[in-house]
């Protein structure tokens, strides 16, 4: 389902099943670590910016499955180089939340995400969705299944945490620039728990086009 053409939002209903999520749910019990901020390559733990675990998952028969699944939605896009970044699956609690960010990098001049899928493992939770402040509120009601119409707390559009969909969405715009429609954030979770798991798609090839530094300074980066 479209959601989105400027930025290029997708919801994508049974993006997983229900075999795959045990699976990655139970290949991460071991691997989890405390998620980090990232700027270029340096990390950092930051619990004002983001309170939650990650963890790395191998590449295996069902790791490639739906990595392949995956760039088949976005295959009609970008450089043939593009590949997508190991598997990652997030893991929030109560509390856990990741303050509003961009997946793309500003600070590096070649190689960045261009496009990104959100899917959801666990969504037994209150709260935990995934918010975009700059986004319009759909005026279809029939949306309402899948996003938050009735939170008068954040701007924006709010995807609710449903178990086995994605939200996928491009970073960049077609000419490469970033796209600053795609700010979002992993809001507080306020009871249960959510599980996440994160496909950026890499484009080793990219750069910023001419004009793109001054055009970010003008909004304050």
């Amino acid at each position: 389902q479209v959601f989105s053409r400027d930025p290029l939002i997708l919801y994508i209903r049974n993006f997983v099943s229900a075999d795959e999520i045990s699976y990655l749910l139970n290949a991460s019990i071991d691997k989890y670590e405390t998620s980090h901020i990232w700027n270029g390559a340096e990390g950092r733990i930051d619990p004002e910016s983001r309170i939650s675990e990650t963890a790395a998952l191998d590449w295996d028969d069902v790791t490639e499955r739906i990595t392949q699944r995956a760039l088949r939605i976005w295959g009609w896009n970008g450089s043939k180089q593009s590949y997508p970044n190991p598997l990652r699956t997030q893991r929030y609690a109560v509390g856990g939340f990741y303050t509003y960010h961009y997946d793309w990098d500003e600070t590096v001049t070649q190689g960045n995400p261009v496009a990104t899928f959100m899917v959801y493992l666990v969504g037994n939770c209150s709260g935990g969705g995934t918010n975009f402040p700059n986004l319009q509120r759909p005026a279809d009601a029939r949306w309402c299944e899948v996003v938050d119409c009735d939170d008068e707390g954040y701007e924006g559009v709010t995807f609710k945490p449903a178990m086995g969909s994605a939200v996928y969405w491009e970073n960049m715009h077609p000419n490469g620039s970033f796209h600053l429609g795609v700010e979002h954030a992993a809001l507080p979770v306020k009871s249960g728990e959510k599980v996440g798991l994160n496909i950026w798609v890499w484009d080793p090839e990219w750069t910023p086009p001419p004009g793109e530094a001054e055009r970010l300074a003008a909004w304050g980066f």
